[in-house]
């Protein structure tokens, strides 16, 4: 199809959108209230795990491990009083007894997989064996009995700094949820329930954990995303109005992001798609998206308004559809495109969505910028808008205008100073790059003043850490972890795993082991060892189970007692921390511990969210090339020049270098929150290259003006609505400057430089490249003639006609 076949085709589609405007606005109604509807069975997803794919081999054998020794991901209660007697008091242990009662009645916890020392139990050798009795049956009643109790625990090694502080001045509850999806509702009950415990003066409660940090999330994101959607909202709407000055100019765009934003996220939840932690920023996003094409549409309205006053409404917005049509149509295309490269080159589902979705919202975006709009301005009586006013057969540019076209005539005459700073940002940017550094947190998604913040520290302070490492054993026979080799390969993996940065203790069935045999041999210290015989192993398993309960060892050791898991303590769960503990025990248990008889497995949160945060690393820069290639490629075939698809390529790409070298310099890491920020720029920032590179094509191309002379009208009119194109953006994504979520901050910031670096990129970098290679796909098709930027306007034109009329010749004589 020719273009003359495509002007054709766009005419008769806008005299048609035109014909039955009631209809159009009303079957957009109809599909902004179909989508809408679903929007309140939006779920939400906030574990760590949404960002792992489900069939990955680290998560598939965690659930398995977690089937096998019932271990999950826990709330934690923290009990801390640091007066002389610490938590070892009548006051504070009742308080430790009291709440556990209390949460065991909670909804959605385990009441059998609640620990504390209201709960465990110490083993006392006895003339007749083992005895296994709880530390107290009912709190303690005087500060002697208090005193006793204390004794008992802090000589049971396998408890300090696992239940209690090596001080003795905190405890801690660990509870399980059966339903990890619903933490935020038990995060509120325990919050509730902390509210109403019974404490004494100098004791503080304090809920931290995974659990607790999933279920904070879910109160923490719905917060955020209630303050900030409005106000991005608001200030779009002011962008609107200082742009255009009139009421339908104002209102009519933010029809199309109502459309847009209910339109994505209704069909999210038809499709039982969770909103996930990054997802809060997708409104933010589509929000700025949604109103760029209706600041062009309107910018073209108003210009014809001014023009042709004496027109219909009708023929005046057919004629500004039919010169807008393809630049915003084209900008979709390579907005999609930058969104898609997203969704197809990462692994983790959260943001394959968060690009799936966000390219379904641009899609939407266009689809009522080229209907439901046009239909809406054509029912309205034509009203000029003060900012677009011809006096004396001149237009009268406002100071936009005119600063944008002072900006234009300096870029014209310093075309090479551009690029050599062009250049020298290129070359900062890639030294930027090799500065980044791939790391994550989960607690680092909130404010540092907040309570849950502040719990995780003090328990990481005082305790070995509430961050989990499992190292699953596994021997071939049952019983084969009687043998006392097999025991000691397990203590000296504990032991290796206590040497590494962060790890602060772990727990096996060899710490049962060795404290049985202490009680067994009069409670000497030196008798704090393994059994050497696989008979006395067994028989001490026995002895407990006279007194105790065998599933006391249930997340230690399996039925058969061919299983065992070894839970390693961190007190961080950072990524490069964790790595280093990771990449250490895989290689310990490479080199050191695997044998035909026994082998070992990582699992537990640690080993999950290491794996993630790799995959986040390794995807990341996949994701900006295939994004950059497919803009290039949609920006190509628009064109049809690949050399067109270049230039709009370099003020994207341009962008992204300039964000890696201010991660890289100001030390900001590659995370969940940042490591999307480049596909999205690209997908939003080249917008102004496309529309630039359009509108320079008309103006050379059909209209013949020489470069210098399309550049002194570009800048006051598509430069103008590409500035408040480019502030609607940026002041868009500054709102999730002001989020609560810390990767939010971050990601709308880079986001908000990254636009700012394309917008200039595209209004400096751009021009100034075309002006310095003379590309000839602006120039009409066949030219033989070199036409330099510098030539008169007389000169073109004549050329441009002789050019014109032979190409009509050569058509004429075809078809004769």
């Amino acid at each position: 199809m020719n273009k003359v076949s495509y002007e054709i085709w766009a005419s008769r589609f806008f005299q048609a959108v035109t014909a039955f405007p009631k209809t159009i606005i009303f079957a957009g109604l109809i599909l902004i209230l179909g989508s809408a509807i679903f929007i309140p069975t939006l779920q939400k997803d906030t574990r760590s795990d949404a960002f792992i794919p489900p069939d990955h081999p680290a998560l598939i054998y965690r659930d398995k491990v977690e089937d096998i020794f019932g271990l999950k991901d826990p709330m934690v209660i923290a009990i801390v009083n640091e007066s002389q007697t610490g938590v070892f008091n009548p006051n504070t242990l009742a308080l430790v007894n009291w709440l556990t009662e209390q949460v065991a009645l909670i909804d959605n916890i385990d009441p059998e997989r609640v620990t504390s020392l209201a709960t465990e139990n110490d083993i006392i050798g006895t003339e007749d064996g083992m005895l296994v009795e709880e530390f107290f049956e009912a709190p303690p009643t005087t500060q002697q009995q208090a005193n006793q109790i204390r004794e008992a625990v802090m000589d049971f090694p396998l408890y300090l700094g696992n239940l209690v502080s090596r001080e003795g001045d905190a405890t801690l509850i660990v509870a399980e949820l059966i339903d990890q999806t619903q933490a935020q509702q038990v995060y509120a009950d325990l919050l509730a329930l902390v509210e109403q415990a019974p404490t004494q003066q100098g004791e503080r409660i304090h809920v931290a954990g995974e659990g607790a940090v999933s279920g904070y999330m879910g109160e923490y994101i719905d917060a955020d995303a209630q303050r900030l959607n409005p106000i991005a909202a608001l200030i779009i709407t002011l962008i609107l109005f200082v742009a255009f000055r009139t009421l339908r100019g104002t209102l009519l765009p933010n029809f199309v992001v109502l459309a847009t934003v209910g339109s994505a996220l209704g069909v999210m939840a038809a499709f039982d798609v969770s909103f996930f932690v990054i997802t809060n920023a997708l409104p933010v996003v589509l929000i700025g998206i949604a109103v760029a094409d209706s600041i062009h549409i309107l910018s073209q309205y108003y210009e014809e308004v001014a023009q042709q006053p004496e027109d219909t409404p009708r023929q005046v917005v057919i004629r500004t559809m039919e010169k807008m049509w393809r630049p915003i149509t084209v900008t979709t295309l390579t907005t999609m495109a930058g969104f898609l490269g997203l969704s197809l080159a990462s692994v983790m589902p959260p943001m394959q969505y968060f690009g799936l979705f966000a390219m379904l919202g641009v899609g939407v975006a266009w689809l009522f910028s080229v209907t439901v709009l046009p239909a809406a301005l054509s029912l309205l009586k034509l009203k000029p808008s003060p900012a677009y006013q011809i006096q004396q057969n001149q237009w009268k540019i406002d100071r936009f205008g005119l600063a944008m076209k002072s900006f234009g005539g300096w870029v014209s005459r310093h075309h090479v100073v551009v690029l050599l700073l062009a250049v020298l940002v290129t070359i900062t940017g890639v030294m930027g790059a090799f500065k980044l550094e791939l790391n994550e947190a989960r607690i680092t998604i909130f404010q540092k003043d907040e309570p849950i913040v502040q719990a995780d520290t003090i328990i990481n302070q005082k305790f070995d850490g509430v961050h989990y490492l499992d190292v699953v054993v596994e021997t071939a026979q049952a019983e084969d972890l009687f043998n006392p080799d097999h025991l000691k390969q397990i203590e000296a993996l504990q032991s290796y795993a206590a040497t590494l940065p962060h790890v602060n203790g772990s727990t096996s069935i060899v710490d049962y082991l060795k404290q049985m045999n202490r009680a067994l041999n009069e409670d000497r210290l030196d008798a704090y060892q393994l059994p050497i015989d696989p008979d006395l192993v067994a028989q001490y398993f026995l002895l407990y189970s006279a007194s105790g309960d065998p599933a006391d060892f249930e997340e230690e050791v399996d039925y058969d007692y061919r299983l065992a898991n070894v839970r390693i303590r961190m007190d961080t769960g950072i990524y490069t921390h964790e790595k280093v503990v990771v990449e250490a025990m895989q290689q310990y248990i490479t080199d050191h511990f695997n044998t035909a008889d026994i082998s070992a497995n990582l699992s537990g949160r640690v080993n999950v969210d290491y794996h993630w945060i790799k995959l986040l690393g390794n995807s990341h820069f996949g994701s900006v090339a295939l994004a950059l290639i497919l803009v290039w490629m949609m920006a190509s075939l628009n064109m049809r020049s690949m050399v067109a698809g270049v230039i709009t390529v370099v003020p994207v790409a341009f962008s992204v270098l300039f964000i890696y070298a201010v991660m890289g310099f100001a030390g900001i890491w590659l995370a969940i929150g940042t490591s999307m920020f480049a596909a999205i720029a690209i997908g939003l920032g080249v917008d102004f290259a496309v529309h630039t590179i359009e509108r320079l094509k008309v103006l050379i191309r059909e209209q013949k003006y020489s470069f210098d002379e399309a550049i002194a009208v570009l800048y006051p009119s598509t430069g103008r609505a590409l500035l408040f194109n480019f502030a609607a953006l940026v002041l868009g994504f500054g709102v999730l400057a002001t989020s609560e979520v810390v990767p939010l901050i971050k990601f709308g910031t880079l986001v908000a430089v990254g636009i700012s670096a394309s917008f200039i990129a595209s209004m400096t970098i751009l021009p100034a490249l075309i002006k310095a290679i003379n590309p000839v796909f602006l120039y009409p098709e066949n030219t033989s003639v070199n036409i330099t930027p510098s030539m008169k306007m007389t000169e073109t034109i004549h050329l441009v006609d002789a050019i014109q009329k032979e190409r009509k010749d050569d058509i004429q004589t075809k078809s004769i």
